[in-house]
């Protein structure tokens, strides 16, 4: 999944900031889906007042017309301050519109006016920005237009009750006069309710339109935020899942000692400084390696040299002086010459041990051959242990070439640890599981204590006596080293004077 801005900047941050930027920017969204829930009801209660204070504009009117025609046949002064009260709430708004349509409109003169119309005072703040904000969209426009209109027809409503108030004034009034200022009410009040009627209509649509446009913006705001939310927490989680999953891959690779494999680094956070100091432990192995097979040699010149120099006058001071020396001589003679070839030994298993895993070549390895050349190499120790040696059907894998010397040491080890007094057999087979490979090298030994199932896979470790049972404890330790080079596990089931079976398993690598 590609980043995209500002994740390419953020992809180098730590996680706990990664987070945090996450959260804050959800915060920011969820406030801006907060502000617009709040603008959008706060329009809408400014129409739905606009609407109301139209009613009372309506209302007022027609009760002004009414007064004034009552008025005219009551001649009471009272009838005409009615009509004057009434008036106020239409002149109110007229000043209010007047006042909305400056380009530097006064705020307090607007309220006044609103004030004067009957409005609540808690709606006209609304009611002023809403005008002042929309005033341009056509259905508002439209609007403000028929009050335009209707405002001087109110104007003329207020000149008619003038004249019919100095006629009625006057002291003696004129019928006709009278009869001819009152014909001109009704008309202006026929014009005025169809005014009235297409205001309500044109606030009518305007609020429908409104409404639609809130939803929309409501619908689009909510989803940025979902979506946002969600393509942030999917990025971010990729971004660490992407890096844990490389450092698995890489450590799973150089568990298997392929010291050649790296991590590759996405980005510099905590992932990305865990696969960077795993890489750099990487080249310290790879450089400590070096250091000890450069050990491994010298050891092996060093050690070895001396050891073929004291084998070599060994075996010439024998030939030379046998039975010279006497039993006693011929008796040290014998302990040296076996005291350099364990050394011999042992100098050449370490060196095994340390090679294991090293130059190594992942090919196509047929099993029943590689047991069959053992068995071939251990020839004469099966003939002396006279062992019974059963060999089941094995696969052909993908594994290295050590898998040679893991064979040859199992079974070397059925035929050290054998009993004196009953014939050995050893059984090798192998069965296919889910994902692996599980083989088996039993024998009917001398057995082995459960307390030491987990010790004799250690170097070095040896649980019998030299004299008995004479080596160098690697060759487990180099079994078990094979097997988790190959990402497997070997482990052991036996009981004393019984037998062993030893198990290992070896993953289906392709």
């Amino acid at each position: 999944m590609k980043t995209f801005f500002p994740f390419n900047q953020l992809k180098d941050i730590s996680i706990t900031k990664k987070l945090y930027f996450v959260i804050g920017t959800m915060a920011v969204l969820i406030v801006v889906e907060l502000g617009t829930l709040w603008f959008s009801i706060h329009t809408l209660s400014a129409v739905r007042a606009l609407v109301s204070a139209e009613g009372l504009w309506s209302k007022a009117q027609k009760d002004a017309a009414y007064q004034l025609q009552k008025y005219r046949y009551s001649h009471n002064a009272a009838d005409y301050e009615a009509f004057q009260n009434f008036m106020s709430v239409p002149n109110g708004d007229h000043k209010t519109r007047v006042e909305l349509l400056k380009p530097d409109f006064d705020i307090a003169i607007a309220r006044q006016g609103f004030l004067e119309g009957r409005v609540d005072a808690d709606d006209i703040d609304g009611m002023i920005s809403m005008l002042r904000r929309f005033y341009r969209i056509s259905y508002i426009s439209k609007a403000i237009g028929i009050w335009t209109a209707g405002d001087s027809m109110i104007t003329k409503l207020v000149i008619i009750g003038e004249i019919l108030h100095n006629e009625i004034s006057s002291g003696h009034p004129s019928e006709e006069i009278l009869n001819k200022i009152a014909s001109e009410i009704d008309p202006l009040n026929v014009q005025l309710t169809q005014l009235e009627d297409n205001f309500s209509l044109t606030l009518g649509e305007g609020s429908r339109w409104l409404e639609h446009i809130i939803l929309k913006l409501l619908f689009v705001v909510a989803l940025t935020v979902e979506i946002s939310g969600l393509v942030m927490s999917i990025t971010v989680s990729r971004g660490i899942t992407k890096g844990l999953k490389e450092i698995t891959r890489a450590a799973n690779r150089i568990k298997k000692g392929d010291l050649t494999d790296r991590a590759a680094i996405f980005a510099r956070d905590e992932i990305g400084k865990v696969a960077l100091t795993m890489n750099q432990m990487t080249d310290q192995l790879v450089q400590s390696n070096k250091e000890l097979g450069q050990f491994a040699y010298i050891t092996s010149h060093d050690l070895q040299e001396p050891l073929r120099t004291i084998t070599n006058y060994t075996d010439l001071f024998q030939e030379d002086y046998r039975g010279k020396l006497g039993d006693e001589g011929d008796k040290y003679l014998n302990s040296i010459n076996k005291a350099t070839v364990r050394m011999s030994n042992l100098i050449k298993d370490i060196l095994e041990y340390s090679r294991i895993g090293k130059n190594k070549v992942f090919e196509s390895v047929d099993c029943n051959k590689i047991v069959n050349d053992v068995l071939h190499d251990l020839e004469t120790a099966i003939q002396e242990s006279n062992a019974v040696i059963n060999v089941g059907k094995l696969p052909v894998i993908n594994g290295y070439s050590e898998l040679r010397s893991l064979f040859q040491n199992l079974i070397s080890n059925a035929i050290k640890y054998r009993k004196k007094d009953q014939q050995l057999v050893i059984d090798i087979g192998a069965s296919k599981g889910e994902d692996e490979w599980n083989f088996w090298v039993k024998d009917n030994g001398i057995g082995i204590e459960n307390i030491y199932f987990e010790r004799i896979f250690t170097i070095f470790q040896k649980l019998h006596s030299q004299k008995e049972y004479p080596g160098t404890g690697i060759g487990l330790a180099n079994c078990k080293k094979i097997v988790e080079l190959h990402g497997g596990k070997i482990w052991v089931s036996s009981e004393p004077n019984i037998g062993s079976t030893f198990y290992f398993t070896i993953p289906q690598i392709t």
